[in-house]
């Protein structure tokens, strides 16, 4: 999420906030090496009062152009923000920049879904393995139950190359039952070095390899989805678990 908004910002004719909802162990604040003077407490308790000039200003700005609004400091803080006053954030921020993207909690909370629901996009990231692909498949499953989200969802493959024996992609792609948008390569140093030093990829390793699949998806992100891939083939004959093990 940090890289991507990164990514986004580096485009001069776009206007990019990263919110921080993994509201009880998130860290984009020190993906960014930012000591932020406000966070979403702040301005969650405080939006009745904010207008577009007052907001900017409770965010921080990082040298490369992403604003960033973080979690709280203290965890007990965690219950002091509605949904509600989360909502009414999240159009404040709407109407004040061109892209806003949301780093998720793995809990599914209210805000969570309240996230989903008010994005355009929702970035499913999973590795090419058995217990991740589980997931996915659990995730689409429930997410799919919720009014217009399932058609929103792009799943991303994290850490590929890993390992030779990672599953392909035409046996997960099988798995889920739906393409995969994205493949990110494995580049575990040099995102670890850049994670530790607080300096986001595309100025850390701006040629590296990992650094360049995720700039060119984050254009793929700004360019219009065409029919065929917003389509998701519930046709495919569903698969055992373990099936594709012995491919």
């Amino acid at each position: 999420a940090v890289n991507l908004a990164c990514m986004l910002a580096a485009n001069p004719a776009n206007s990019v906030v990263l919110v921080d909802l993994d509201l009880a162990l998130g860290d984009a604040d020190v993906f960014l090496d930012a000591i932020p003077d406000y966070t979403i407490l702040d301005v969650a308790t405080s939006i009745s009062r904010l207008d577009l000039a007052m907001l900017r200003k409770s965010l921080t700005k990082h040298e490369l152009g992403t604003y960033l609004l973080p979690r709280p400091y203290n965890i007990e803080d965690v219950s002091q923000i509605s949904t509600e006053d989360f909502r009414k954030v999240m159009n404040l921020l709407k109407a004040s920049f061109t892209h806003l993207v949301l780093d998720l909690s793995k809990f599914f909370s209210s805000m969570d879904m309240v996230a989903m629901q008010m994005s355009d996009h929702i970035l499913l990231l999973t590795q090419l393995d058995l217990p991740c692909l589980r997931n996915v498949v659990r995730i689409l499953s429930s997410l799919e139950r919720q009014d217009g989200l399932i058609e929103k969802i792009r799943v991303v493959v994290n850490r590929v190359g890993i390992e030779k024996n990672q599953i392909s992609f035409s046996s997960a792609e099988e798995t889920i039952n739906r393409e995969i948008f994205w493949k990110v390569p494995n580049n575990y140093s040099v995102v670890a070095e850049s994670r530790n030093n607080g300096v986001p990829l595309i100025k850390h390793a701006p040629k590296a390899a990992v650094t360049t699949s995720l700039s060119e998806m984050a254009a793929k992100l700004e360019s219009p989805m065409t029919e065929q891939e917003e389509v998701v083939d519930d046709k495919k004959e569903k698969k055992g678990w373990l099936k594709f093990l012995s491919k």
